[in-house]
């Protein structure tokens, strides 16, 4: 049987999987379909070889799988496989997987199309866009092997755009052709393969039932679109969120809160480095403060020991636990540009209590009081080495006029005592089944829709630029920037890392190089740089 394993990309509120990124779904699901084959055919002991098997008959005892994106996708059936030299890089095709080259006699040999899509938290994202579920039942209706939805999708819908109502799991199957929506696929492969992938089971989601497939899994990172310089990969330390009380959030309608066993995050984080991969976050997860000191340091300097990753940072962190000991931990470890992004979603303390928020400004202030203390000195990559980010979100229940005079105050008080952040996430709400929200509904979206654009613009101009100018000014040398795409005659260029830098170059420089730069000037979120010659 071949399994082909297609990559819409994910972003949710833990845990980032649109490129360069690459999530843990489509490298559990790879490892599931090896830990099978090992388990239950004589004598397979090795991992597919890709590059040697396309052509190679599969019958009734042997599974396989290959790894496509939506790119390749979108290129051979919309575009017809032709790309266009074009001033600006189209990114609806800029990430083709190493398969690309053989993707009709992939799509031809599948038995099994398995697609892992499903945007919770809409950004904007700078070389790549994700499939949405219209889109993507578009490309496949016409294959006749079994299409199966599984990732964030599955579990709670999706929303790719903010201000609007999600788009439910359960019209999958009913609107968009698939033949099986599967929440938590790859615990339950091979439940799924005794009954010949004729309907959705019932499984326990333990760690221990993914220890082998997580590290087995890792060989698919060879296929991915930016292997292996260019890519980061996010690795899962824990699912749902020890908080598990804020009005809008998936995380817990997806998954009760458990921590990952420490030694099985190292042994992926060995495994992937065994497989040519350099940059790792710990993303996948609500909160990383949220083990003791004593574990995170542990996990940290395994990982350094073993790995030497040229990146290593982290994700998600919640205000309230955030410590001195902690945010030294990280400092000394993980890598220069890491950001703790919290969840901070808003000042007003009626929006705070009315969506059961996990911080207020008081512990929001503190904490990343602490992270300044600590982390504001800059890197040897020309980055401060671990800095606070805050996300903000509007349409909440309870939001008023006063709610952005709230943002404003507790924003420029930070910005007056050069407490650094360094990127502020704003975004509209998007309704999810499931959560408080639901119940809400797009009340105060509507009610306020007139406002967002004004009130965005404002800590975009009066707090964004101000502080981009206090963490990188002017004649700051920035390193080590892969050049990404192309806007005109300007080349956009960003670390590798965990919310990089956006740095603007006049010139069209080739890309998927490396490149220094000196900062020269400054955007609401990017700044403009010239080229260092090293």
């Amino acid at each position: 049987m071949r399994f082909t394993i297609l990559d819409c990309y994910t972003d949710e509120p833990s845990g980032l999987g649109v490129p360069p990124y690459l999530i843990t779904y489509p490298r559990y699901i790879a490892g599931a379909i090896l830990k099978y084959n090992r388990d239950n055919i004589k004598g397979n002991n090795e991992s597919n070889n890709k590059e040697n098997n396309i052509n190679q008959n599969i019958d009734d005892t042997q599974h396989d799988y290959f790894y496509l994106t939506i790119d390749d996708i979108r290129l051979h059936k919309f575009y017809n496989g032709k790309i266009k030299n074009t001033a600006t890089t189209n990114i609806r095709i800029a990430n083709l997987s190493k398969n690309y080259p053989n993707i009709q006699k992939i799509l031809d040999s599948t038995d099994i199309l398995i697609v892992v899509g499903g945007v919770q938290t809409p950004g904007k994202y700078l070389s790549a866009l994700p499939g949405t579920l219209a889109e993507i039942s578009m490309f496949i209706k016409d294959l006749k092997c079994l299409k199966v939805l599984t990732g964030p999708s599955a579990m709670a819908g999706e929303g790719l755009f903010g201000g609007r109502l999600a788009t439910q799991q359960n019209t999958a199957m009913l609107k968009y052709g698939f033949g099986l929506v599967i929440p938590n696929l790859e615990y339950k492969f091979d439940l799924l393969m005794a009954n010949n992938f004729s309907e959705d089971v019932q499984a326990t989601n333990m760690y221990k039932f993914i220890r082998e497939q997580a590290i087995l899994g890792a060989e698919i990172v060879k296929q991915h679109p930016q292997y292996s310089e260019f890519m980061i990969v996010d690795v899962e330390t824990a699912r749902g969120c020890n908080a598990a009380t804020c009005s809008f959030c998936t995380e817990p309608v997806k998954n009760a809160f458990m921590l990952r066993p420490i030694q099985d995050v190292v042994d992926e984080c060995i495994a992937l480095a065994r497989n040519g991969i350099k940059n790792i976050r710990l993303g996948k997860q609500a909160d990383f403060f949220s083990r003791s000191p004593q574990q995170i340091e542990q996990m940290l300097k395994a990982i350094v020991d073993n790995c030497k990753p040229e990146i290593l940072h982290i994700d998600n962190v919640n205000p309230r636990f955030v410590t001195e000991e902690k945010t030294k931990l990280v400092v000394e470890y993980c890598t220069p540009g890491n950001v703790a992004a919290f969840g901070v979603e808003s000042f007003d303390p009626k929006v705070i209590a009315l969506n059961k928020l996990n911080a207020d400004a008081d512990s929001t202030l503190n904490a990343a009081k602490i992270i300044n203390k600590y982390g504001q000195v800059r890197g040897s990559n020309g980055m401060p080495k671990f800095l606070p980010g805050i996300n903000i979100i509007f349409g909440l229940e309870g939001e008023s006029k006063e709610t952005q005079q709230y943002n404003m105050v507790n924003l420029k008080h930070m910005l007056d005592n050069n407490i650094q952040l360094r990127r502020i996430n704003i975004r509209q709400v998007v309704v999810f089944e499931g959560t408080q929200m639901a119940a809400v509904g797009s009340k105060f979206i509507k009610k306020n829709k007139k406002r967002y654009w004004s009130w965005r613009n404002q800590i975009r101009q009066e707090i964004d630029l101000p502080m981009l100018r206090k963490i990188v000014p002017n004649g700051t040398i920035m390193t080590g920037l892969r050049t990404e795409i192309h806007d005109g005659n300007t080349t956009f260029a960003r670390q590798i890392g965990s919310y990089p830098l956006c740095v603007g170059i006049k010139q069209k420089l080739l890309l998927n190089e490396w490149v220094d730069i000196k900062v020269v000037g400054h955007m609401l979120r990017s700044v403009t740089g010239e080229i260092v010659k090293s």
